[in-house]
C-alpha cells in the first residue's frame, strides 16, 4: 500500500450513465456505467484490485446491488482504495451521516464526538 500513496492516483466513477457524463466533464475519465449485480461486482472487484485508483465513487444503487458479501465488506472497510457512495439523482441521503463515516474510516476516530 506505501507505494501506492507515493504515485498519483486516480479516481474512478461506477454508476449510472447520466452521472458518468458529469464526471466525465470534470476529468474523470475512469467512469463506467454498470446496469446489474453481476457486471457490478465485477466492475469493483476490477477498481479494487488497480493500484493506481485512489477513490471510487459509487451510486446508492450500484452500492445496493453489490450481493457478494465479501465484496460488500470490502466497499466498507476499504481505505486504499476509498470508496465513496453517492445519491441516485432523486434520493435523498444525510450527508453529514455519509461524511462522518467516510472519516472515521479514513483517520479511525469519530471527529464528531465530544472528547
Amino acid at each position: 500500500m506505501e507505494d501506492r500513496v507515493d504515485k498519483p492516483l486516480k479516481i474512478a466513477y461506477l454508476g449510472n450513465g447520466v452521472l458518468s457524463v458529469g464526471f466525465k466533464i470534470a476529468g474523470i475519465t475512469d467512469a463506467y456505467v454498470v446496469s446489474d449485480t453481476e457486471h457490478s461486482e465485477r466492475k469493483l472487484k476490477e477498481l479494487l484490485g488497480m493500484s493506481d485508483v485512489g477513490i471510487i465513487i459509487m451510486t446508492s444503487s450500484v452500492r445496493r446491488m453489490i450481493k457478494d458479501r465479501r465484496l460488500a465488506d470490502s466497499v466498507t472497510t476499504s481505505i486504499m482504495p476509498l470508496v465513496v457512495e453517492l445519491p441516485e439523482l432523486n434520493e435523498n441521503m444525510e450527508e453529514e451521516d455519509t461524511l462522518r463515516q467516510l472519516i472515521m474510516r479514513a483517520i479511525g476516530i469519530d471527529i464528531t464526538k465530544n472528547v
